[in-house]
């Protein structure tokens, strides 16, 4: 486990999938993510696909089989740079991973802190000689309520705020496989950009957004003091889940810039969802959020 500190954080970092394990609140002494025993991931990194592949075809019809999610998430990855305050860790091809991912890739993740705000930047570079195409998604999934408070906060006492202001919050809908039909809903518990937290609305899954224009995402309860800020601008897409029914206590806010798989059902030529990116060959991409822990 990697550490990186300063004066009012300390994060650990898992070298299996490069994961955020705690984000530790040091005058408060408590960990803002996730570690319970209902759902085993804390931070995964979701790379090269998001969600899982049906018949389709649809990474250049070059990848017929891929685990779920893809492979970074459960891979060893090496550190190539740390300080105090920051680590830089990659993932390269395997022959493991060529075999269902037929590209060459180098892709890098940088921690770093700087007061109460953490910096994460994702840097991808196709090192093949053709258009590589690749989704990316990171989940940070966080302890709701923060501090573990029965009698004063719960699940429901939580909301999430988007910036800029819109009128309407709508989600893409998904089939129960967890594929796109193609639609576009209004979140029904919505208020403009405000979605207050409750596990009914998680019954059917993740609420994806489009989140086209959004810059920035928070959690926080008007019972507490503390929230957590997320910027989106390079994620155009947003997924947000908890297991729902079974009511457990964490959310997890995933930001992508891919989508899952569209139904077989639905006419691909008839819709404008973008499943993934294309990277040229010997060029890189950049990807960054910041966390702001308040």
């Amino acid at each position: 486990m990697l550490t990186i500190e300063n004066a009012l954080l300390k994060v650990e970092i898992d070298e299996v999938g490069a994961q955020i394990s705690h984000v530790i609140d040091k005058m408060g002494n408590f960990d803002y993510i996730w570690n319970g025993s209902q759902w085993p991931y804390h931070a995964p990194i979701k790379f090269p696909i998001i969600g899982k592949l049906n018949n389709q075809g649809q990474l250049q019809d070059k990848i017929d089989k891929i685990n779920e999610n893809g492979f970074a998430y459960d891979m060893k990855w090496t550190v190539v740079d740390k300080g105090d305050d920051r680590v830089s860790l990659t993932l390269t091809q395997s022959e493991s991973t060529l075999e269902d991912y037929p590209y060459e890739f180098s892709l890098m993740v940088t921690y770093s802190l700087t007061g109460n705000q953490l910096q994460v930047d994702f840097y991808l570079k196709n090192t093949n000689s053709q258009a590589m195409p690749y989704s990316l998604g990171f989940a940070p999934t966080f302890n709701v309520p923060f501090i573990p408070d029965g009698t004063r906060l719960n699940f429901n006492n939580y909301e999430l705020n988007f910036m800029p202001e819109v009128q309407t919050l709508s989600h893409l809908e998904l089939t129960q496989e967890k594929f796109l039909t193609g639609k576009e809903l209004p979140i029904n518990d919505a208020i403009k950009s405000r979605l207050p937290l409750n596990y009914q609305e998680f019954k059917n899954g993740p609420i994806l957004i489009s989140n086209a224009g959004l810059t920035e995402v928070s959690l926080n309860s008007q019972n507490s003091e503390h929230q957590i800020q997320l910027t989106l601008e390079d994620f155009p897409y947003l997924a947000v889940s908890t297991l729902g029914e079974q009511e457990t206590q964490f959310i997890s806010i995933e930001l992508m810039n891919g989508l899952p798989a569209l139904s077989n059902q639905t006419n691909n030529e008839e819709n404008n969802l973008k499943q993934h990116q294309v990277l040229p060959p010997d060029q890189e991409a950049k990807l960054t959020t910041n966390i702001t822990f308040k």
